[in-house]
């Protein structure tokens, strides 16, 4: 099976065009994933805090500078119980993220879909969707996080500009890689896979069909880029402007164009771009095995 640009591009348009036309269901099941991930977390964060508060509140100011002088002699101990709280955190996140993976399910194989059908997912397959979302974030969130967090530890908590950008590389490369490598997860473990099954099953395609996925992955970057990266660029070259900046500068309208465009990214990203990513990695998870795909398809997003 062979892949060129005109496959990728008919992967983001038909997706995108999907994504259009279950707009309001996409809007909606977001909205109430987003109250339910709040009440979640509200309902493990308050026991915690009242037990954190009965457990702290007896303790005097010596017991208290004691605690701190033990954090800052203990770095990578701190850092570690950081990441055991780190991963439930994006885990909790990732729940939502295989609920609307659901959703793009059951419009990619029967062309249609709706927002309850995303709290049915969530009802249905929320321990299995919390353990995929643990797995991801060791798999691709950790280890940056590690590599950072030692590498300040030994140059004294102040990274350098040079040190700093070859992180950041590092950091990008390892996350492309990975998020490549994993991105048939979710639509596998939708499509009924159990989660050991799913990641090696993604981990297959991704190998197998390298230039379909990776391409995919690639034209996602790259729409990212287009539409955050001005603000960035409006950003890195203010803060390298030679003279002070004042309200009749030059780089004043320039910055304010970038903003603007980006609050339009923000929400094309939360209505439009998200949903299509979503449904671009299941329908190629559904093609590369032979699963079902329906052929009917929303009408044209019109483009200007």
């Amino acid at each position: 099976m062979s892949t060129t640009f005109n496959t990728i591009l008919d992967d983001m348009k038909t997706s995108l065009k999907q994504a259009y036309g279950s707009t309001l269901s996409y809007f909606l099941a977001n909205l109430g994933m987003v109250i339910v991930v709040v009440l979640l977390a509200m309902v493990i964060a308050i026991p915690a805090a009242i037990v954190a508060f009965i457990a702290l509140a007896p303790l005097n100011p010596s017991a208290w500078t004691a605690m701190s002088d033990w954090a800052v002699a203990n770095p990578v101990i701190i850092g570690g119980l950081g990441i055991l709280i780190l991963i439930p955190l994006v885990s909790m996140f990732l729940v939502v993220s295989g609920s609307i993976y659901g959703m793009s399910y059951d419009l990619v194989t029967t062309g249609e879909t709706k927002a309850e059908a995303a709290f049915s997912y969530l009802k249905r397959k929320f321990l299995t969707f919390f353990g995929t979302g643990a797995v991801l974030t060791i798999f691709v969130v950790v280890p940056p996080t590690i590599v950072w967090g030692l590498t300040s530890l030994a140059m004294g908590y102040a990274i350098t500009v040079p040190v700093s950008t070859l992180l950041s590389i590092f950091t990008f490369v390892w996350v492309f890689i990975t998020a490549g490598l994993t991105s048939m997860v979710f639509p596998a473990v939708v499509s009924g896979k159990g989660i050991q099954e799913a990641f090696k099953e993604s981990y297959s395609l991704a190998t197998r069909y390298f230039d379909r996925v990776f391409g995919f992955l690639t034209a996602i970057v790259l729409l990212l880029a287009a539409t955050f990266g001005p603000l960035i660029i409006a950003a890195l070259a203010m803060v390298s402007f030679a003279t002070p900046i004042t309200m009749f500068s030059p780089m004043i309208p320039a910055m304010i164009g970038a903003a603007l465009w980006a609050v339009v990214s923000v929400f094309l990203w939360l209505l439009l771009f998200l949903p299509m990513v979503r449904i671009g990695w299941t329908r190629i998870y559904q093609e590369l095995t032979g699963g079902t795909i329906a052929s009917q398809i929303p009408a044209e997003v019109p483009i200007v």
